[in-house]
């Protein structure tokens, strides 16, 4: 694992250039319009890093001489999962430093509302590479974003779907979930991840292994 590891961080250094920008715009939001705004942008962007270097192992059937290596199919998804693990835990000191740094500029230090929305995001970035993975596998580079835009679309539209049939819902769950508390919210946002990643780590070993090259 160690050796795809070294390969995938060795493939991100193609995209040095855009890393700086991607900080860049997360340090602009974070100090000018939202203390929060690096932790989703930040995470997202680990989980897109993660799963382009998929799209990197298909280039020129790269696949095809990789697997004629030591390295069997169910490693290289732990490593994807790994890779994607240590990619958010980067993004998430990153982001909990611009925004403490914001705080700290601003004078209004809240180690527990910091430490929240880190958990917070941490459960969401998770969950996210947990469905980015198996998906790039299956279904590759192009497509695999497609299947990604349309999966999210479909989330979208199934939540205006449900307001429109059951008006004041969106309002009763955020009252619901105000009188649960941050704690509460945030293990059960914690599990779900739980949940998401062990799908989409036997999703993806699955997937995988019934791919040809």
């Amino acid at each position: 694992m160690k050796g795809l590891l070294i390969k995938d961080l060795s493939l991100l250094r193609n995209q040095k250039r855009l890393l700086p920008v991607y900080l860049l715009l997360a340090v602009w939001f974070t100090f000018l319009h939202n203390d929060s705004f690096a932790f989703p942008f930040l995470m997202m962007m680990a989980s897109i890093l993660a799963g382009s270097t998929i799209s990197y192992d298909e280039i020129d059937h790269s696949q095809t001489y990789l697997f004629v290596l030591p390295v069997d199919r169910k490693t290289y998804v732990q490593e994807k999962f790994v890779l994607g693990g240590i990619l958010a835990a980067v993004s998430l000191l990153l982001a909990g430093i611009f925004s403490l740094a914001r705080m700290l500029i601003s004078h209004d230090v809240s180690v527990a509302e910091l430490g929240t929305l880190i958990a917070l995001s941490a459960c969401v970035g998770l969950g996210f590479i947990a469905v980015m993975i198996p998906i790039r596998i299956r279904f590759g580079g192009d497509q695999g974003r497609i299947v990604l835009y349309v999966f999210f679309a479909l989330i979208a539209l199934a939540a205006a779907l449900l307001s429109k049939i059951f008006p004041g819902s969106q309002e009763q769950m955020a009252e619901d979930l105000s009188q649960l508390g941050m704690a509460a919210i945030t293990s059960a946002s914690a599990v779900f991840s739980c949940i998401l990643i062990i799908s989409g780590y036997f999703l993806g070993i699955h997937w995988i292994s019934k791919k040809e090259f």
